[in-house]
């Protein structure tokens, strides 16, 4: 039985079970405990009555004669037989008229009340009770096992209570029982929703998802599974993309290096420095791609191992841009440098804060054309230091910023393939400065140029490996 349902309406069943048994049981105990003090109290009462009766009867007649009479006129207490006898044992007076003229010993009469008149023991009242008090009595000629029962108005009252009780607790535990099944149900349903949900996302249904219809526990929870289910279908999808992206940038170096051996092979091309260098520059391509994947991946994953030392961003950034600066005049850009003075030092990993720049001047170098400008700038910021790069290139498309910095991604990819990127370059300078405690961002206008900024806090003190 590996049912929730099933095990929760057992257990309901079980505390349902337990609850009614022990409210009927102390129920039925305090009941029968407060009627029989009650009862009690009601015939010490009544006998107290009926003595004092019968000091009144004595008194006024001088004696037992007529008193059967007033005992049979006389109210009884629930049914109880009252006996009394002379001072000599004689019984003068029976509310059943039965044991008229017999002696109190004879009948197996004991425990009577003594009825006093002037100081002065008159009379012996005997009291049979039919109810919870009870005296033992013997009737002449019947053995003792064989005396019936008087019937109990006490222990009838009693029984119909607890037949009642009996009766409700069975009743509501029945009502309880369904009602405990119907809510068991309501509260697993959103549970099957789940597992049916988990079924399908486990056979790659990664677009389905469970209805959320209330805002309790299990609202929440199909609200984090939905959310799951969404972040597994976007990592789906970006393996997918991912994998078709890698697929494209590989094919058209590997075609050339194919195509040029094979023609090499053929003896259409010849084995020339030139045709070699060929093969040497999409080698390098791929090289470069594959370094950049497993750069990306490991930032990603978070397992890149980054080695945290004081370092001048300004002079870091200074040495990057002198070395681009040969690319630039190559390409008729005007390459400047704008840099605060007393700038701190910050806590990072000067190789890679040194690839973020790296690539920033490569995507503004490469989407400039000629007779343009490229401006880098190291200031002083609040968070830290900033690093700024703008060109006066085409400018970024507002629809294409919010995807500017995801892998892969090129806003004109004839271009890309033309100047060599992959479009992981920004990717990359995303997540090392993200793994440095920073944030970078892009401000652009088409027409105008671009300027991709990044900021480092002034301390970084977390090894992240």
């Amino acid at each position: 039985m590996r049912s929730l349902s099933w095990k929760l309406a057992i257990a309901l069943l079980l505390v349902v079970a337990v609850s009614v048994g022990v409210t009927a049981y102390l129920t039925h105990h305090r009941t029968t405990s407060e009627f029989g003090e009650f009862i009690a109290q009601s015939r010490a009462s009544y006998l107290q009555r009926t003595e004092e009766r019968l000091r009144e009867f004595y008194t006024v007649n001088g004696g037992w004669s007529g008193v059967q009479d007033m005992l049979e006129n006389s109210p009884v207490f629930l049914n109880d037989r009252l006996i009394l006898a002379d001072s000599s044992g004689t019984i003068v007076g029976d509310t059943d008229g039965e044991w008229l003229g017999q002696t109190a010993a004879s009948v197996g009469l004991s425990k009577p009340t003594s009825i006093v008149v002037s100081g002065q023991e008159v009379g012996k009242l005997y009291v049979l009770s039919s109810g919870m008090v009870t005296v033992q009595f013997i009737i002449p000629g019947i053995a003792p096992g064989q005396q019936p029962q008087p019937f109990s108005p006490e222990q009838s009252f009693l029984s119909h209570v607890n037949t009642s009780l009996f009766i409700a607790g069975g009743v509501g535990a029945a009502v309880a029982i369904l009602l405990g099944l119907f809510l068991t149900r309501q509260f697993t349903k959103p549970i099957r929703a789940l597992k049916k949900g988990a079924a399908r996302i486990a056979s790659g249904d990664l677009a389905y998802r469970v209805d959320v219809k209330s805002g309790d526990e299990f609202g929440e929870l199909a609200s984090s599974f939905n959310s799951m289910a969404s972040s597994l279908d976007s990592s789906e999808q970006s393996r997918r993309r991912l994998f078709a992206d890698i697929a494209h940038e590989l094919r058209t170096p590997l075609s050339v290096i194919g195509g040029t051996v094979d023609a090499m092979l053929d003896g259409v091309y010849e084995s020339n420095p030139d045709n070699l260098n060929s093969i040497k520059e999409e080698t390098e391509v791929l090289t470069r791609l594959v370094a950049e994947l497993r750069d990306l991946t490991l930032a990603e994953s978070g397992h890149l191992k980054l080695e945290f030392e004081p370092t001048s961003l300004a002079e870091l950034v200074q040495r990057r841009v002198s070395q681009a600066e040969v690319i630039a005049r190559g390409k008729n850009i005007t390459l400047s440098m704008d840099v605060a003075e007393g700038l701190p030092e910050i806590e990072a990993d000067g190789r890679r804060i040194e690839q973020v720049v790296a690539n920033l001047l490569d995507n503004a170098l490469n989407h400039t054309p000629s007779g343009g400008t490229v401006t880098v700038a190291v200031s002083a910021d609040k968070d830290g230091v900033l690093v700024s790069v703008a060109d006066t290139g085409e400018g970024i498309p507002a629809e294409h910023l919010p995807y500017i910095f995801e892998r892969f991604y090129k806003v004109d990819d004839a271009r890309s393939r033309k100047t060599g990127g992959a479009g992981l370059g920004l990717a990359i300078a995303k997540q090392m400065v993200e793994l440095h405690g920073g944030k970078i961002w892009v401000e652009s206008e088409v027409g105008k140029g671009s300027k991709f900024s990044f900021t480092l806090p002034g301390t970084q003190q977390k090894l992240i490996s």
